[in-house]
């Protein structure tokens, strides 16, 4: 039978030191520990480590993930589903007078574990919100245009015409500041919130690998992206857009397939471009971009215990 301990963040890393995505690590988590009233590292195991979970204390409840896209639970390998029912009402045992938020990664993570884990808990809990997902399959790359939507081929066609060069930058304080600004702007052109601070992601990319991006054009930085490699074989975009100024010269087109092709080469399979809802509701705007650019789209799930 098993049962459910709360452990040291030390001890848990010591369980689980290889863990599914960076937003379920201890030094993630450790790192934003100011946004919560506190964390519970818990371990659930019988005679084996089976599974752990990190939640955050918040006004309104437990939450996993507390300051991250998603989050969920932890397994040393693939478990079978009496055991990850067994694990979730301890979970839920824990603390039976809070609701309990978790948000599980899109199902690109782990087709396989995800899915049972969604089959687990909608029986369970709650489904509060289905987010549009959306991401790249790199191995598709080198039949980019044959994919992409005819309006986002004439895009890139003119884009490929107007002198745009893709600079990755080195990662110093000065880079990260210099693509950080172009964001900055490009949230504020938009009135789109921009939830992380420059130093915010400067704290942040001390303890997750990232990348950092411009666009030029004369000179004149006008797109920028910020990615963070998230898991094995998936980096996430986290930020990346233009200036309004420039958007004629069709400077998204651009910037997405260079980063593509930049991914491509580096071997890695998934470009997670992030979800296009909030809350559950569309952007139809940004799914209609983002469709165009070759991205499919993958359920990321919600639910309330």
């Amino acid at each position: 039978m098993m049962r459910i301990t709360e452990v040291s963040p030390s001890e848990y890393k010591k369980q689980f030191a290889v863990v599914p995505h960076v937003f379920n690590s201890v030094e993630f988590s450790e790192l934003n520990r100011d946004k919560v009233d506190g964390l519970h590292y818990l371990m659930l195991a019988d005679d084996k480590v089976r599974f752990g979970i990190i939640l955050g204390e918040k006004s309104d409840g437990l939450h996993s993930p507390f300051s991250a896209p998603f989050g969920g639970f932890v397994m040393p390998r693939s478990q079978r589903l009496r055991y990850m029912e067994e694990a979730l009402e301890l979970v839920q045992s824990f603390s039976p007078d809070a609701n309990i938020h978790v948000t599980l990664p899109p199902l690109i993570y782990d087709q396989s574990q995800l899915s049972k884990w969604v089959n687990v808990l909608q029986r369970r809990a709650a489904v509060t919100c289905i987010d549009l997902n959306y991401h790249f399959d790199l191995s598709r790359f080198p039949r980019y245009e044959e994919i992409v939507g005819r309006d986002a081929r004439w895009g890139l066609h003119r884009a490929a015409r107007e002198g745009l060069e893709l600079v990755v930058l080195a990662g110093t304080d000065a880079d990260i500041e210099r693509a950080y600004s172009v964001i900055e702007a490009n949230r504020a052109e938009h009135g789109y919130p921009l939830r992380m601070t420059l130093q915010a992601v400067k704290d942040t990319v001390r303890h997750v690998k990232a990348d950092f991006f411009v666009m030029t054009h004369g000179g004149i930085d006008i797109a920028a992206a910020q990615v963070f490699h998230v898991a094995d074989g998936v980096a996430q975009v986290i930020y990346w857009g233009d200036l309004k100024e420039y958007a004629r010269l069709r400077t998204m087109n651009w910037l997405a397939y260079n980063v593509f092709q930049y991914y491509y080469k580096q071997g890695l399979k998934i470009l997670d471009i992030g979800p296009s809802t909030e809350d559950g509701v569309p952007n139809h705007g940004l799914c209609e971009f983002k469709e165009s650019i070759g991205c499919d789209v993958s359920p990321k799930f919600r639910f309330l215990l």
